[in-house]
């Protein structure tokens, strides 16, 4: 946080916050008395006073919303205030447990399972291997009689341990065995941890994160305080048979003791001083009670030793007090005889094999990433746990990869979007009545907050998703010499299809405007227009689209105005386009082109041929584009379709007659079909439908509707797609979205 560009938030348990006070000024005050003089510091007491204000304390079980990646810490059994962190990325569950264990010890709470939660990825640590640990009651019982039968022969205890997490749990086996025990309670026993005496403060204060047992003695060594008169050294954490060592200058080292020093892994300090003054003593002993690296001397001293290095002890002799580091040449040519006995007993806070493996099948998660471990014993764990897919029937995807390894693994996930505001407000079907032919389409904005999408109408953004909109209005003016708004609006109508005409300006009277020829501006006609200076235009509004408005204004500007969008401005532009080219095109110089100075019918068409093409006309192009897929298979269908039909056009005559075979057993079938033909006549269908017919499949098109009937789907699904992009294609613009009928 000091040393980097960091600038993100920094969380921590309320415990792991007060330790890290005095673990890292710890850790600089032993960087400093590091024994190579050309190695700077990583950082300074400076650096981690100015970090100490950046961390937020949170509890366990509480959820923290960042940049919209949810995180829950959850205990992890490993020290005092240790976590594992559950991270919700957009759906994406990812458990990573660090440091964990889940062995019911004497003070902690062991690391446990996030309930109702599934998990996508874990990511575990592997220290252990496949390796198991002896039962604690089993390993408790060994360590009390190793230690006692060093004292017995008149030795001396070390224990090297780190500050915290293990070494809180062997003084309070000590304590307890020692209270039980009046025969060593002479016997004194030191924790010699500058970091160990100031964090015990913070093992006193956090009580209440700790299991019940712990909480158990509490309220037991409180009554007793009461009844004593003395509460303040009632608490769980304030020993009887256990004294603090605050420096070894005023340890007399006389008789039989049992030490606690740190650091656990014999590399320097106050352990590795009392190592090597104790080791050539064969009635003193040495314990190893936690995980110990590969090239450290706690490592090496497993394999007992004739002899080892020796970089604390000054001067030759066993006895040597003197302290301090030795000088490189020296200290690779300075040995101390090691006749100490050594043994080991594992209580470091680790899950073993068996305990990971039974986290990891509880947990299930589909994939798995092992961590913190030796390769060799990351490999055998990883081996394990892929033999066990054997009997899975979703087999468990495990990768152990290398420091600085990057890992690319790809996660499919449903996106589910909440319906919200009028939206909801319509029924959703029944599963039961949905079917390939009745399904419903909802459209609506979609919101994305924090990996979660909602479904509304723009008009409920501001109350559901705190979004305001804006409607951007684009407005573009152009000029036209000769053009008038017959021709405009023919020209619009071949390139869009239909194009409505909104508004016409009236005279001030009251009478609408004519165009000098007697015509009604209300009923605009193909030759109202009038090349004549003295003649006013009507200002007209035409629609085009249903989005673009085109205002013809008397003196020939043409005002287009639209709502901006990706869309509109793309119809915009084709509509300037077509008006830049209206007066000097080819086509429109033949349209308004007049060989007489007055105006009579010149025989051209009223509307634009583009939007004028008839039912028969358009039902034809459409036979087309079946007989090109289907070939000569399509044949028609003489009778029609008896029963209810809506059509889907006004075009029907009031007389309509709406066919029902329920109208009557004794009615004529055969005057039924007479009625239906002739009503289909008169709309322009030639015939009822066509037969369509591939193999032994066939399928039905009625041509009003346009409806495919097939018992079999996938030459029914065809042809609607070939009608459909016949109708797309024969179809103007406008009108093509509507139907073929419209």
């Amino acid at each position: 946080m000091a040393k980097t560009n960091f600038q993100g938030r920094v969380f921590m348990t309320h415990p792991t916050k007060a330790i890290y006070k005095w673990l890292i000024q710890d850790s600089v005050r032993v960087g400093n008395t590091s024994s190579s003089s050309q190695q700077a510091p990583l950082y300074t007491e400076a650096d981690h006073l100015s970090t100490f204000s950046q961390i937020e304390a949170i509890d366990y079980h509480t959820t923290h919303t960042i940049s919209s990646i949810r995180i829950t810490p959850y205990p992890a059994g490993h020290v005092l205030g240790a976590a594992m962190f559950l991270i919700e990325i957009a759906g994406l569950k990812i458990l990573f447990t660090g440091d964990y264990s889940r062995e019911d010890d004497r003070h902690l709470i062991s690391a446990e399972v996030p309930k109702g939660v599934k998990i996508d990825v874990l990511i575990t640590e592997s220290t252990y291997g496949i390796a198991s640990h002896v039962p604690r009651l089993e390993r408790e019982a060994a360590l009390m009689k190793s230690i006692t039968g060093i004292l017995h022969r008149g030795g001396r205890v070390l224990m090297p341990v780190f500050a915290l997490g293990r070494a809180q749990e062997l003084l309070l086996i000590l304590d307890e065995y020692w209270a039980r025990h009046s025969e060593f309670q002479k016997v004194p026993i030191y924790y010699a941890s500058n970091l160990a005496r100031k964090c015990m403060v913070v093992y006193q204060t956090y009580v209440g994160a700790m299991n019940d047992n712990i909480k158990r003695l509490f309220r037991e060594r409180m009554a007793e305080a009461e009844l004593a008169g003395n509460v303040g050294k009632g608490g769980p954490w304030d020993f009887k048979f256990i004294r603090s060592l605050k420096n070894l200058d005023r340890f007399d080292d006389v008789g039989g003791c049992v030490m606690l020093a740190s650091p656990g892994m014999l590399q320097n300090g106050v352990s590795r001083e009392l190592l090597e003054r104790w080791a050539p003593d064969p009635r003193n002993g040495v314990i190893i009670t936690g995980y110990s690296v590969e090239g450290t001397l706690a490592k090496q001293i497993m394999n007992e030793p004739d002899s080892i290095p020796a970089i604390m002890t000054r001067g030759s002799g066993a006895g040597g007090r003197g302290r301090g580091p030795v000088a490189g040449g020296e200290a690779e040519k300075a040995m101390i005889p090691r006749r100490c006995t050594v043994q080991e007993f594992s209580f470091a806070a680790h899950v073993d094999g068996q305990e990971n493996r039974e986290f990891i099948e509880e947990v299930a998660a589909p994939v798995v990433i092992l961590v913190h471990g030796e390769q060799h014993n990351m490999m055998r764990l990883k081996s394990k746990l892929l033999s066990l897919n054997v009997d899975k029937r979703e087999k468990t995807k495990v990768f152990s990869p290398k420091n600085c390894e990057e890992l690319k693994i790809p996660f499919k996930a449903d996106k589910t979007a909440k319906v919200v505001g009028k939206l909801a407000q319509l029924p959703p079907p029944s599963s039961t009545s949905i079917t390939e032919d009745n399904t419903q389409l909802i459209t609506g904005v979609l919101v994305q907050n924090d990996f979660k999408m909602s479904l509304m109408a723009p008009e409920d953004l501001r109350e559901y998703a705190g979004l305001t909109t804006t409607t951007i209005t684009c407005k573009q003016r152009l000029s036209l010499s000769a053009a008038g708004i017959e021709l405009v609006k023919w020209a619009l109508e071949g390139m869009f299809g239909s194009v409505e005409v909104m508004f016409e300006e009236l005279r001030q009277n009251g009478e609408p405007k004519t165009n000098g020829t007697g015509a009604d501006d209300t009923e605009i006609s193909d030759d109202q227009e009038i090349a004549h200076d003295e003649v006013d235009r009507p200002s007209t509004i035409l629609l085009v689209m249903g989005c673009v408005l085109v205002r013809c204004h008397k003196n020939g500007d043409v005002e287009l105005e639209w709502e901006g969008n990706m869309l509109n401005d793309g119809i915009a532009d084709a509509v300037m386009a077509v008006l830049f080219t209206v007066e000097s095109s080819p086509v429109a110089v033949k349209r308004s082109s007049s060989k007489h100075s007055h105006v009579h019918d010149s025989g051209l068409s009223k509307r634009n041929p583009h939007t004028s093409v008839s039912i028969a006309e358009r039902l034809e192009r459409v036979l087309m584009f079946l007989e090109s897929q289907f070939g000569h298979s399509i044949t028609p269908i003489e009778r029609p379709k008896i029963g209810k039909q809506e059509p889907k056009t006004a075009a029907a005559d009031v007389d309509t007659v709406m066919a029902s075979p329920s109208t009557g057993e004794d009615e004529d079938i055969a005057d039924l079909e007479a009625q239906e033909l002739a009503r289909l006549h008169r709309l322009g269908v030639p015939v009822p439908g066509v037969e369509i017919r591939v193999d032994k499949h066939v399928a039905k098109v009625w041509l009003e509707t346009l409806e495919v009937e097939s018992s079999y789907s996938l030459l029914r699904d065809r042809v609607r797609v070939v009608i459909e992009r016949a109708v797309e294609t024969v179809a103007p613009l406008w009108t093509g979205r509507k139907g073929i009928m419209g």
